[in-house]
């Protein structure tokens, strides 16, 4: 498999970590492995620890997902950790629209947890996006995967990951 690469002033020109980006002087490019441990990675966990701190860990549960599985050092495994991260996000988001549509309005607690579990899954997904799109990742077809019997490991691993915790909490 290639490894998946942009150049370093397409990444500055996202808005994300552009102070970061600013900085970095190594090379033109880089690789999508370097992205996800020098610069999502540490967002993610800012981003976890401030909903931690606030008092709502509810919030940082699928961040702290994302953390686990975009910290393998082979660029194959990151490129399936985030389209597996991605579907599991987008699930997420289904299921708080879901729970949005036939929570009663006088349920604030429940409606507020659920609107902080959206919340994360929805900057979640927009990180995700902007990597798919800046490192130009392909996922190969669903249909072509079980026809040319492709594993996708990573993307499983994370669906069932995710399917765990939620049985856990249930």
């Amino acid at each position: 498999m290639e490894i998946a690469h942009a150049l370093v002033k397409d990444l500055r020109s996202t808005g994300y970590f552009f102070d970061e980006l600013k900085n970095y002087t190594q090379s033109p490019d880089m690789d999508i492995t370097t992205y996800c441990t020098n610069f999502a990675i540490p967002y993610l966990v800012r981003v976890s620890e401030s909903y931690d701190r606030s008092g709502h860990p509810d919030r940082s549960r699928i961040l702290r997902l994302a953390i686990e599985h975009l910290s393998y050092p082979s660029d194959e495994d990151a490129v399936g950790s985030i389209f597996g991260l991605k579907k599991v996000a987008g699930s997420e988001i289904a299921k708080a629209h879901k729970e949005a549509s036939l929570q009663e309005e006088f349920d604030k607690p429940k409606s507020l947890a659920n609107r902080h579990r959206l919340e994360s899954a929805e900057l979640l997904v927009k990180l995700l996006v902007n990597i798919i799109k800046m490192f130009r990742l392909a996922e190969p077809n669903a249909r072509q995967k079980k026809a040319d019997e492709i594993p996708d490991p990573m993307g499983e691993a994370v669906m069932k990951c995710w399917e765990t915790l939620e049985l856990m909490d249930a």
